[in-house]
């Protein structure tokens, strides 16, 4: 019971996040249309999204209220959790790597003061500090959806007679 407390509290934190998200997505679906090399991290951020407001379905509806649920929405939790987690994975591996090597982190600090028009220059100091609470803030978030979808994996397996065929 211990394990689905915190597992509730991380699905509400994911489910936060996720509608910020899903902002993002929504506004910049035109322009990935007009530049197919966008549509991969566009397809990405509505993985999480998909994963995000399944796995709350499932813990409301399936869990939590006892209503049988579709196949589909089983379906929908395994393959965007898949995704998920490969893209989590990999962006956890990368912060904690960025995080290790400052001198990374200046390199990108100087290309993104030459990029910014000259009258509105950000100071370093506020740059720096910027960036350190995105890297947190992103490596954060990847533990927990790593953690979260963990967990969802083994309450599918634990609550697998919500998805019976027979219930509908």
């Amino acid at each position: 019971m211990k394990n689905l407390i915190i597992y509730r509290i991380i699905t509400y934190i994911l489910l936060f996040v996720a509608a910020f998200l899903s902002v993002g997505v929504f506004t910049s679906l035109l322009a990935a249309l007009s530049n197919p090399v966008a549509l991969l991290p566009l397809f990405l951020m509505a993985c999480i999204i998909i994963y995000s407001y399944s796995s709350w379905r499932f813990l409301v509806r399936g869990i939590d209220k006892n209503i049988p649920c579709k196949i589909t929405l089983r379906d929908l939790i395994k393959v965007n959790g898949y995704v998920a987690l490969g893209l989590a994975s990999l962006c956890l591996f990368q912060m904690i790597v960025v995080l290790m090597q400052p001198g990374m982190i200046n390199g990108i600090l100087e290309q993104v003061k030459a990029a910014q028009p000259a009258g509105q220059q950000m100071s370093e100091e506020v740059l720096l500090k910027l960036t350190h609470f995105v890297l947190r803030f992103i490596m954060a978030y990847s533990s927990l959806l790593i953690i979260h979808t963990i967990l969802t994996f083994r309450l599918l397996k634990r609550y697998r007679e919500v998805f019976e065929p027979s219930a509908k």
